[in-house]
């Protein structure tokens, strides 16, 4: 995977991009994430907008699959969160 951060405003967004990569370190397709944090009945809520800005040849099957990943990810995250003091 490859990617950069490309906005921070603490604690409030952040934006950033990401991607997998090739053999030779070329990025396959590219998303753009924008993530909102707020808070709601003291604790964070946090709004994911994600959208593709680059795709190569055959990688559909891997970009239809984003949405269950982002999920699962998301999910051993809150699992990780919840065991903190």
């Amino acid at each position: 995977m490859g990617g950069e951060f490309r906005e921070i405003i603490a604690p409030e967004k952040l934006v950033f991009s990401c991607g997998a990569l090739d053999e030779e370190g070329d990025l396959l397709f590219e998303f753009l994430h924008t993530a909102i944090f707020t808070e709601q009945n003291g604790k964070t809520k946090l709004t994911l907008n994600s959208r593709v800005t680059m795709t190569t040849a055959g990688t559909d099957k891997y970009i239809g699959g984003f949405e269950t990943g982002m999920t699962l990810s998301l999910e051993r995250l809150a699992e990780h969160l919840s065991h903190l003091p």
